[in-house]
């Protein structure tokens, strides 16, 4: 597996003025993996600015918050899982989203609920 690549970098000509706690953006393209080192202090809508930016503002990413003792802390960044157009999500605007039913799993499940269960 590839290291992320450093894409951006807040000394960088590209750079939006408007981000203003980002200081680095790193991609990793097999993973699908966007991070960003701060200072501490980034909100969600620079967040969603970078992820528009770098990603696309129809891509969907989300972030991981792991049991206490997976967490991994040591330094100021936030990573931001990209997820595929087939990908499922909690869409909290209340429309369906764009999910396929693409697994084996998602398949099996999708029948046990419309059939009750049955068999």
């Amino acid at each position: 597996m590839k290291e992320p690549r450093l894409i951006m970098t807040r000394e960088g000509p590209s750079w939006p003025p408007e981000w203003r706690a980002a200081l680095r953006i790193y991609k990793d393209r097999q993973l699908g993996l966007l991070s960003i080192e701060h200072d501490g202090s980034i909100g969600w809508d620079e967040l969603q600015a970078i992820k528009n930016r770098v990603a696309g503002e129809a891509t969907v990413a989300i972030e991981v918050y792991p049991p206490a003792g997976r967490v991994v802390n040591n330094i100021a960044m936030r990573h931001l899982w990209l997820l595929g157009a087939d990908d499922w999500w909690p869409d909290l605007g209340g429309h369906d989203g764009t999910a396929k039913l693409t697994s084996l799993r998602d398949r099996y499940v999708a029948v046990q609920l419309s059939t009750g269960g049955g068999r």
